[in-house]
């Protein structure tokens, strides 16, 4: 009974198959071609002219709802960051999270593990701390006229947390100088 319905569900595949795709094999086109894109006859200068700018962007900017603050925020920010791309303030790259002495303000802390002239000593470091399980990562910094990469391990957000880092860091790894930072964004 079994081995019967087995051939029947088998047989009515089959033939929805053969009625699918035997008309398609013998009806003697074959695939319909697809019409190719001829670039010689496209004039694209032609369908730029046809185009209506003027109803997409205003001359005048002072529609834009507030473009007057942005273009003032962006000319201040350009104040504070030289033409490498450091804050004047800390000497950090754009971007880059900022390790700062801490004080009573501190509300987010990081431990930093070194500091390097070299960006390969840098990212050995780096590297070898992630590898055993830090959330290590990279800030550099302008100092005294040169640019220094500064490896750390964090954020910690309890400063109790910062220090066991840093008592755990110094005992795992020989000569290295923890130092518990402030951390901002």
């Amino acid at each position: 009974m079994e081995l019967t319905r087995y051939r029947v569900t088998g047989a009515i595949f089959l033939a929805s198959i053969a009625i699918i795709f035997l008309p398609m094999l013998f009806d003697g086109e074959g695939l319909e071609p697809t019409e190719a894109f001829n670039s010689d006859a496209f004039d694209l200068q032609q369908a730029v002219d046809t185009l209506d700018f003027s109803v997409a962007v205003s001359g005048d900017t002072s529609e834009v709802p507030g473009s007057k603050a942005a273009l003032d925020a962006r000319e201040a920010l350009r104040e504070t960051i030289d033409e490498e791309g450091y804050l004047q303030d800390n000497g950090t790259r754009i971007g880059e999270p900022v390790l700062s002495i801490e004080d009573t303000s501190t509300l987010v802390w990081a431990v930093q593990v070194g500091s390097f002239d070299q960006f390969d000593n840098a990212t050995a470091l780096r590297d070898r701390l992630l590898q055993d399980g830090y959330s290590a990562w990279l800030s550099n910094v302008r100092k005294a006229g040169g640019n220094r990469t500064r490896v750390a391990v964090g954020p910690i957000l309890l400063r109790t947390d910062a220090l066991s880092m840093e008592e755990e860091l110094v005992d795992r790894y020989d000569g290295l100088e923890a130092l518990i930072v402030g951390f901002s964004q």
